[in-house]
C-alpha cells in the first residue's frame, strides 16, 4: 500500500461490466413474493380484515395478519447498541399491527408465486378500521389532554444539554433572534431496490440475503424476533449500489424470513 496514491477497487470491474449480482439479481427456483397491505388511514384500530377475494386469486398462497405473527415489538433502524439509554433504538414496530399509527402502516402480508399476482393481491384485501384522533405534528401530540400514540405516551425520551449561562448570553448579545423552521420528510434515492429473501438450508438454520449494510445487526435482530441463537441465523450482503441510511432498516429482514 502506497500513501497518496490511487486505490485499485477490487469490485470495478464487476460493476463497470455489469456482472456484478446486487440482491435483486437472484432468483431461488420456486420463491415466494410478499406483498405488504397497508393502511390507508393515519391513525386507528383494525377491527376486521377480509382476504376472501384475494386468497381466491389464482397463485396466491396465504394472507398473514397480526394474528398469525409474534406480538414482539423490535428496532426498525440498525444502529449498534449504545450505554446511553438515550441513544437506542426504540422497540416500536410489530411485523404487522392492529393499531395503525400512521399511514401505511403493515396491517397484512399477501404471499403469492408472482410478484405481480402478490401486488394484485394485495388490492383486493379489505380492512375495516376503528379511526383515532390524528397528531400531526409533535406540539399536538405532546399537548395537553393529546390521545397517546403509544401505550407509554407521546414522548419517547427527554434530554437537556446545558452550558454555562445561555440566558445571560442571550441578553448581553447586540441582536437577538427567534425563529421556528419545518423540515420535509427525506427520502435516499439510491439506485438500487431495498430488497431481501431467505430461506432454511436445513432445519432451525435460516439465511436471509439482504441489501443491508449492517448484516451483523440484522443477524442479531432477525434471530431475537424468531428466539433463535444467533448460530441459527447467517446473514449473507451481496454488491450494494449504495450505503445509506434505508440500508440499515431490519424490518423488511423479520418478515422475509417469515
Amino acid at each position: 500500500m502506497s500513501i497518496g496514491l490511487p486505490l485499485k477497487r477490487v469490485d470495478a470491474e464487476a460493476k463497470v461490466t455489469g456482472s456484478a449480482r446486487y440482491t435483486d439479481d437472484n432468483i431461488m427456483l420456486g420463491m415466494r413474493h410478499a406483498k405488504y397491505v397497508r393502511s390507508n388511514i393515519a391513525h386507528g384500530k383494525v377491527l376486521a380484515i377480509d382476504a376472501t377475494e384475494a386468497l381466491a386469486l389464482h397463485g396466491v398462497e396465504a394472507v398473514f395478519t397480526h394474528e398469525d405473527v409474534p406480538a414482539t415489538c423490535f428496532r426498525t433502524a440498525g444502529h449498534a447498541w449504545s450505554l446511553d439509554e438515550a441513544k437506542r433504538d426504540v422497540k416500536d414496530r410489530r411485523l404487522l399491527t392492529d393499531h395503525v399509527r400512521h399511514f401505511g402502516d403493515g396491517v397484512a402480508i399477501v404471499v403469492a408465486r408472482d410478484p405481480l399476482v402478490a401486488e394484485k393481491a394485495a388490492a383486493l384485501v379489505k380492512v375495516t378500521y376503528e379511526p383515532l384522533p390524528v397528531m400531526t405534528d409533535a406540539q399536538s401530540a405532546l399537548a395537553d389532554g393529546a390521545y397517546p400514540i403509544h401505550p407509554s405516551g407521546n414522548l419517547l425520551r427527554q434530554s437537556q444539554l446545558r452550558a454555562n449561562d445561555p440566558e445571560q448570553a442571550i441578553a448581553a448579545a447586540d441582536l437577538q433572534f427567534q425563529a421556528h423552521y419545518r423540515t420535509p420528510v427525506v427520502q435516499h434515492c439510491h439506485l438500487e431496490t431495498v430488497t431481501c429473501y431467505a430461506y432454511m438450508d436445513q432445519p432451525d438454520h435460516i439465511i436471509v440475503v439482504s441489501s443491508t449494510q449492517i448484516p451483523q445487526i440484522v443477524r442479531s435482530r432477525v434471530a431475537k424476533s424468531l428466539g433463535l441463537p444467533w448460530s441459527s441465523v447467517r446473514v449473507i450482503k451481496p454488491y450494494m449500489a449504495a450505503v445509506l441510511a434505508t440500508s440499515r432498516m431490519c424490518w423488511k429482514s423479520r418478515w422475509r424470513r417469515f
